[in-house]
């Protein structure tokens, strides 16, 4: 595999070579994130807000009864 076409973690920048990545897609844009990296996204999105364009940070508003 040429490293063009190397994915890499959008937070820390590991290869597939050595870590498990995840697909995601964000406004249509396809990248990867790793398995230690995910939590970082699930809880603390704020922190990779300037990884993604377009990311709202805001709070999401309450499930709807």
């Amino acid at each position: 595999m040429s490293n063009e076409n190397l994915k890499t973690c959008i937070n820390c920048e590991r290869p597939e070579s050595v870590i498990p990545l995840v697909s995601i897609t964000f406004a249509q844009n396809p990248t990867w994130i790793c398995t230690q990296c995910l939590p970082t996204l699930i809880h603390n999105p704020d922190k990779l807000a300037d990884k993604f364009s377009n990311m709202n940070t805001e709070e999401p508003p309450p499930p709807a009864n």
